[in-house]
């Protein structure tokens, strides 16, 4: 059996499931097409359909229908590792592709229900073996970070009710981490898990005005996986702290034709600041703790703003800027995740036909370059917030996305 240290760090990893994503931390924050395509302000819209998975309350201002949608994502992350040779650049897959659906329908004049499907949390990152000099010989080569993935999905729910011009929601949000994978030099582990959270949210529209909030609950997801290498299959645990979000926002049209919502998003990161892994019940030394990975992650906001404009009856252009702050802190970073603030730039356009519309949309990330500059050495068994992760990261991203959807007369 490898030395615990091993295990432990390669598990406490593997069970974050860190990679890039396109909000902050590991969250993606594209639930649809016309979100992607309006920077994702979209909590207080009463008229779209793709507005639905941002807040269900918007349900009770439509008879039903569905939003179908699918997006790529490029990204492209380097690292120039203090001490090293040059530039490396991650060889995670660039292109992955993401689906998304929400359907509602009226099952009483005021009342309607929904769910949705997503990926809210995941992507991955993979660094080549010898990327960073601290970790590239000896005892320190077993803690290199080679690969990280997480695909979660969240089926959720939703039961919405319209008071006059106002609507509340409440439902469920089932968390699905049916991937969990890590590899390094020496060994592998993998993992899955499921939990339920909840959802509530309002929604009001008088005239010209319209407010939003939606609020999504902490939750812990338990994750059972296997650390494997040469000759060696161990059963270990650990939890997911998912972080709660909020977000709040106003829309007003301007004219007959130009829409304009501003929303404020806020993320409690401030969760995901150590995971314990402990053995699996039967496992030499099973139930004790085993030591502990620290991350100390702070509660992020997020500032959007969306447009759209009626270029015709049938046509609609659409338009988004956000400023997206990361949660990850100097104290304890990690090259698994080298998240960093970023811009994101959208536009978007959408054609109706009779009760169909027809999508598409565009995104491009622009994360701010992070230098890394720690003066504590790696002594431990863990990597994170030493200077074995020293260096310059850069991050760029785009997304393309299309959908369909259909509303129920």
């Amino acid at each position: 059996m490898r030395p615990r240290s091993t295990l432990v760090t390669a598990l406490l990893m593997a069970a974050a499931g860190l990679g890039v994503a396109h909000a902050s931390g590991f969250a993606i924050a594209e639930l649809s097409i016309t979100g992607l395509s309006e920077a994702d302000a979209l909590v207080a819209n009463t008229n779209s359909l793709g507005a639905l998975a941002y807040n269900p309350a918007a349900m009770a201002f439509h008879k039903g229908g569905y939003d179908l949608g699918l997006q790529g994502i490029y990204d492209h992350t380097q690292v120039t590792p203090a001490g090293g040779t040059g530039t490396v650049v991650a060889t995670t897959p660039h292109w992955q592709t993401m689906p998304n659906l929400f359907w509602s329908d009226k099952i009483a004049p005021h009342t309607r229900f929904g769910f949705g499907i997503n990926e809210p949390y995941g992507l991955q990152i993979a660094w080549p073996a010898q990327t960073f000099p601290t970790l590239a010989h000896g005892s320190a080569a077993a803690l290199a970070p080679t690969y990280t993935q997480l695909r979660l999905f969240d089926v959720a729910p939703s039961f919405s009710y319209r008071f006059g011009p106002v609507a509340v929601d409440a439902g469920a949000d089932y968390y699905d981490a049916h991937r969990t994978v890590l590899g390094t030099p020496l060994a592998t582990v993998s993992g899955s898990g499921d939990q339920v959270g909840a959802h509530v949210g309002a929604l009001g529209h008088w005239g010209t005005l319209g407010v939003g909030i939606n609020y999504r609950s902490a939750v812990n997801v338990p994750l059972d996986g296997t650390f494997n290498d040469p000759g060696n299959s161990i059963p270990v645990n650990t939890t997911l702290h998912l972080p709660w979000q909020l977000a709040v926002g106003v829309s007003e049209a301007l004219n007959t034709k130009l829409g304009v919502e501003l929303d404020f998003d806020r993320t409690g990161w401030s969760r995901f600041s150590n995971m314990v892994v402990t053995p699996a019940p039967g496992v030499v030394g099973g139930g004790a703790a085993l030591p502990t990975s620290t991350y100390d992650w702070q509660s992020s906001n997020a500032y959007r703003i969306g447009l759209h404009y009626a270029l015709s009856r049938h046509v609609r252009l659409r338009a988004g800027y956000a400023y997206d702050v990361t949660g990850a802190t100097n104290s304890d970073f990690s090259a698994r995740i080298p998240d960093a603030n970023r811009q994101e730039f959208s536009f978007g356009a959408s054609q109706r036909l009779g009760a169909w519309s027809l999508s598409a949309g565009y995104m491009y990330v622009l994360f701010n370059t992070r230098t890394y500059a720690s003066t504590t050495p790696l002594t431990g068994a863990d990597p994170n917030g030493t200077s074995a992760y020293n260096g310059t990261y850069k991050t760029r991203a785009q997304l393309f996305g299309v959908s369909i959807s259909r509303r129920f007369s």
